[in-house]
């Protein structure tokens, strides 16, 4: 008998807690062949080798080597490979070094980025045409893997869900009834779609919940999230349906509502805490406490859960995904990492372990102000510390997650840009330039980016950044199209 053996190893630049050997290369495959009928798909031990032997001693050669989640390939890139198909010698152990490509994304909303499209092509207040947005995207965004849009569809009064009333696009809604005001808004979607897919960049529905009565009300979802009656299956396949009908390519969802669950500066927090107790307790308390605030944030924390994995499994056949915007659990002070252990009750139910394991959801941590929370400057402060602050604390997340068994292939860091001020958002300001130094600090845990844009501008830096973002986020990386799985975060 012939011994075959490939070795695997991580790329020198992944820190240690993100490598794939701290995961002791669980969900890894290899899959080899020789000659046209003769393959193998080999797991490799905690230390990353697959050995197997043979009949013979001709050489194999490897046809694929990828992560394997809920039955989802991803791919992986050879480091040093310009293509697979090397070969396995007997008595030579290949060594392959893996990379993989980490999710490229822009938060924005369709009346924001259709304002962009509209501008550059000198026709602002008209629908750009689905070549006109191919185009601008083509020349400014095209190394982008998902636009997200914003508060896209919603869940309406009588348990329907459609695309939002609040929808706009220069001032046309979607309101509540058929009509010119929601074709027109219809189009701009349909145009956008197209665009997208046509360069093989996904588009995602926003769902959107906040305590802004003004555009996206909340409306009943709190007393239909909170409740034990509520059919979340229900919800799910009717969410899907919306999606086959405009063919997103997801959902992400971003639940900031209050009434969920009661804030560090409640009542009902406080006297928690005068008895000495942590939120951490709270938490831990909740399952089976007979407390009426504890009982309906458990019973919305249950609801959210049964929503996103079955609303993921309902996608997963599409290559389709869900996202959730969430915080990142880790004590500034301490570094500690604690899921679910937030002073807002509807983050709390928003643990990143939701996204553990599954093939196509992504926690989306909304890192915009955290480095205030860390001790750098006022929310209004413009100086270098503060921007020194935000740097160390987005350092502090990716390393104390990956540290906590985080696998970075569930989550992307979400970061405001500067362009927000513009709107009066205060905090957590980033440049373009700082972003791109952001990304070499996400390469290195294998973590996503997603910005949340905000400037009207034309072209607009921020858009155009997005091939700066991608050259050092992915930097020697195949493109995203050439393999199956790619990028990390999510199917495509």
């Amino acid at each position: 008998m012939a011994d075959f053996e490939v070795q695997f190893a991580d790329a020198a630049f992944i820190e240690p807690s993100a490598q794939e050997a701290a995961f002791g290369w669980k969900h890894n495959e290899v899959v080899v062949f020789r000659g046209a009928n003769e393959s193998q798909v080999l797991q490799p031990d905690a230390n990353g080798s697959c050995k197997w032997s043979s009949g013979t001693a001709d050489p194999w050669s490897v046809a694929d080597v990828r992560r394997r989640v809920l039955n989802v390939p991803y791919a992986w890139r050879m480091v040093g490979q310009s293509a697979l198909i090397p070969k396995v010698e007997v008595g030579t152990p290949l060594r392959v070094v893996l990379s993989a490509r980490s999710r490229l994304s822009l938060w924005t909303g369709l009346a924001n980025f259709t304002k962009r499209v509209a501008v550059a092509h000198k026709i602002e207040g008209q629908i750009p045409s689905a070549q006109q947005y191919e185009s601008f995207m083509s020349k400014f965004c095209a190394d982008l893997d998902d636009i997200s849009l914003i508060a896209t569809i919603s869940r309406r009064p009588d348990g329907s869900v459609d695309l939002s009333p609040e929808l706009a696009v220069f001032g046309h809604a979607v309101g509540n009834k058929p009509g010119k005001e929601r074709n027109f808004v219809e189009l701009a979607l349909k145009n956008l779609i197209s665009a997208c897919h046509s360069l093989g960049i996904q588009v995602t529905a926003g769902y959107e919940v906040r305590d802004d009565f003004g555009k996206q009300t909340q409306g009943n979802f709190v007393s239909f999230i909170t409740s034990r009656n509520s059919d979340m299956t229900d919800h799910a396949n009717r969410i899907r349906d919306v999606l086959d009908t405009w063919d997103f390519d997801g959902v992400g969802f971003d639940i900031e509502v209050n009434g969920i669950g009661p804030s560090e500066q409640s009542d009902t927090m406080k006297a928690w805490f005068k008895q000495g107790k942590t939120i951490k307790d709270w938490v831990v308390a909740r399952p089976t406490s007979s407390d009426p605030a504890a009982k309906k944030e458990q019973a919305a924390a249950d609801n959210i859960r049964i929503l996103y994995h079955t609303l993921a499994q309902l996608l997963i056949t599409k290559k389709r995904f869900v996202s959730y915007a969430t915080a990142a659990f880790v004590d500034a002070k301490s570094g500690k990492f604690d899921d679910g252990v937030y002073i807002f009750g509807h983050t709390r139910v928003q643990p990143l372990e939701l996204a553990a394991g599954r093939a196509n959801v992504i926690a989306r941590i909304m890192a915009y102000d955290e480095g205030f929370q860390a001790g750098g400057g006022k929310k209004t402060e413009k100086s270098l510390p503060a921007q020194d602050s935000l740097t160390k604390r987005h350092v502090q997340i990716l390393k104390s997650i990956t540290s906590a068994g985080v696998h970075p292939s569930i989550v992307q860091l979400g970061i405001k840009m500067e362009s927000l001020k513009d709107f009066g958002m205060k905090s957590g300001h980033m440049t373009v330039a700082q972003a791109v130094e952001r990304c070499a600090d996400l390469r290195r845990f294998r973590t996503g980016l997603i910005t949340f844009s905000g400037s009207t501008s034309s072209p607009s830096d921020e858009v155009a950044a997005f091939a700066r973002y991608d050259k050092v986020l992915n930097e020697s990386e195949f493109n995203r199209r050439h393999f199956l799985g790619v990028p990390f975060q999510a199917p495509r």
